[in-house]
């Protein structure tokens, strides 16, 4: 699902502050309002034919993404995760002082060096009942980032991974569960809370939560194909490699297992046609004779 770029009324209310005081607030802890740091989007990427590889622009993408999909179903769960791609923004305009003296270098006051992301997920289960993360992988921790400086009024985006494997380990097991039972691609919604967290001078700054929801499913990615020739393949089939002439379907392109439709295939199988070996996306080698 997408919406239009737009703007939030916290950068409006951050410019609308005197610098010297806005300066002395923006390391104060504010939950809800806007501290001189924010998430402003997640960036939207291109999958598919002619889709571009993995690369994150640093500016604002025209659609953004509003809500996520994960299908948990790939085959394998150690690399089953999501990428969050946010837009993060410096709301703070520049306020450049001296270091020490007339004679010294002058120096940005409202840089920002960016350090990590805080992350909380919450999953819609059971009324009343905490979902069972396992031991050891709880649902809030800390992403680490290299060090970026923000300039004011700049923008940089992050590859964050907001849904561990080790946190898709239980929801594939719940998910698994409902499909053994008959359920038709089952699905659990993870709203996951997003912190930018970053230095401010002597200071630590923080953005206020972006909540960005995400439908983990089983194999709901990898089915409803509109080509009528992969409709044979809806999940749980796989193809051999070598029927394959074409994939127009590549997941989304820092990560397969999410928001795009998938198609993966064998690349070895038992003498049953079992797949024994499955890449995703699937690379055709057939010639189509």
């Amino acid at each position: 699902m997408t919406a239009s770029n737009g703007r939030t009324i916290g950068r409006v209310v951050a410019l609308a502050i005197p610098m010297g005081v806005f300066l002395s607030l923006a390391a104060c802890a504010v939950d809800d309002g806007p501290t001189g740091l924010q998430i402003d989007q997640d960036q939207w990427l291109a999958s598919g034919a002619g889709a571009t590889a993995c690369s994150v622009p640093a500016t604002a993408t025209a659609e953004r993404r509003i809500e996520g999909v994960l299908d948990v179903a790939l085959p394998d769960r150690n690399q089953t995760h999501y990428l969050f791609y946010p837009l993060v923004e410096n709301l703070l305009a520049p306020f450049t002082g001296l270091a020490g003296g007339t004679s010294s270098p002058v120096e940005e006051k409202n840089k920002i060096i960016m350090k990590s992301f805080h992350i909380k997920l919450d999953v819609t289960f059971t009324a009343g009942t905490s979902f069972p993360w396992d031991s050891g992988c709880s649902g809030e921790f800390d992403v680490q980032v290299e060090t970026s400086q923000l300039a004011p009024g700049g923008t940089l985006s992050e590859i964050v991974e907001i849904i561990r494997p080790c946190n898709v380990a239980p929801l594939f097991r719940y998910l698994q569960g409902q499909y053994n039972a008959g359920q038709a691609f089952p699905a659990v919604k993870v709203t996951t809370t997003i912190r930018a967290k970053g230095r401010l001078g002597s200071s630590d700054i923080e953005s206020p939560p972006f909540a960005f929801p995400v439908q983990a499913c089983y194999g709901c990615l990898q089915a409803g194909y509109p080509d009528s020739t992969a409709a044979q393949f809806n999940f749980p089939a796989v193809p051999k490699c070598s029927d394959l002439t074409t994939n127009p379907y590549l997941g989304d392109p820092c990560n397969p297992a999410q928001d795009q439709l998938l198609l993966c295939c064998a690349t070895s199988w038992d003498n049953q046609g079992n797949a024994l070996t499955v890449q995703c996306p699937g690379v055709p080698n057939g010639t189509g004779q």
